[in-house]
């Protein structure tokens, strides 16, 4: 499961100030002034399975929430921190993500944790909604779809709704780029506040193999920051295989084999879990 100091530095740009929560708490502001909270929901795991058969998803990605707000030095905020779901074993469920919430009595930010990656269903994996915020994007959906199919989780949409994780039969080399976990639809090679934006998303997580890992030229099957993690396949029954994890707020992705047996040890990749950011845009 992704943490926070792998994407982001505690610091903001200029004279601002960037305050990561990564832990749910009773918050009080150092300063008085104004603020952009943001609210990312966790990432549900992903699902693991016999793919010669079974249909298997990924986990979605947690909701967005952000809100411009007033701070003051006297007010408690209660933070609450969703955590990542965890990851589907052997020929099992992920779990879903927990809901990351900031309210103070005034403002109540909700953004939800994304859903469980499914086995030996067609059903698509919704991400979280959000709700109460100046903008409430929902998550990318886990990837889905017929029999023998491999997914990636969803990613976290700050601009819009996240990408859904992407989806391809197992075995067919052409479209190994379909089985990526959702990107970010926020890029930037580094965090920098200016006024309060969210930036810095990550790339989703590549498709591994435990035959020639990693499979189309990738070097990590976890997604990057709001993204989601990439399909892995066991080709061989003896062999253990991980579905990538995803970043804060990403859906895990599936785990899958080619034998029928399910005796290697595979397990679906965790969802990122939830965080909140507080970015000071002005103090006093």
């Amino acid at each position: 499961m992704s943490n926070f100091s792998d994407f982001i530095s505690s610091g903001g740009g200029g004279t601002l100030y960037t305050i990561p929560i990564t832990k749910s708490a009773t918050w009080t502001p150092p300063f008085d002034g104004t603020a952009v909270i943001h609210c990312i929901g966790a990432g549900g795991g992903g699902a693991s399975g016999d793919n010669t058969q079974a249909q298997i998803s990924g986990g979605g990605a947690g909701g967005y929430s952000r809100k411009v707000v007033t701070l003051a030095t006297g007010t408690n905020w209660t933070m609450v921190v969703g955590s990542g779901g965890t990851g589907g074993l052997g020929d099992g469920n992920g779990s879903a993500g927990g809901n990351t919430t900031a309210t103070d009595g005034s403002s109540s930010l909700v953004a939800n944790g994304g859903g469980a990656g499914l086995t030996n269903s067609s059903a698509a994996v919704a991400g979280g909604t959000a709700s109460g915020g100046d903008i409430n994007n929902t998550g990318g959906g886990g990837g889905a779809g017929a029999s023998q199919n491999m997914c990636g989780g969803g990613a976290v949409g700050v601009l819009g709704t996240g990408e859904t994780g992407g989806n391809a039969i197992i075995g067919n080399s052409s479209a190994a780029n379909s089985k990526y976990g959702g990107h970010s639809d926020v890029q930037s090679p580094q965090f920098e506040n200016t006024n309060g934006e969210l930036r810095g998303g990550g790339r989703g997580g590549r498709f591994h193999s435990n035959r020639n890992a990693p499979y189309a030229g990738g070097t990590t099957s976890n997604g990057g920051f709001l993204a989601g993690g990439g399909a892995a396949g066991s080709f061989n029954s003896e062999r253990a295989t991980s579905g990538g994890d995803g970043g804060i707020g990403g859906g895990g992705g599936t785990s899958g084999m080619t034998a029928a047996s399910n005796s290697g040890y595979i397990i679906g990749g965790a969802g990122g879990n939830g965080l909140i950011i507080v970015m000071y845009t002005a103090i006093g």
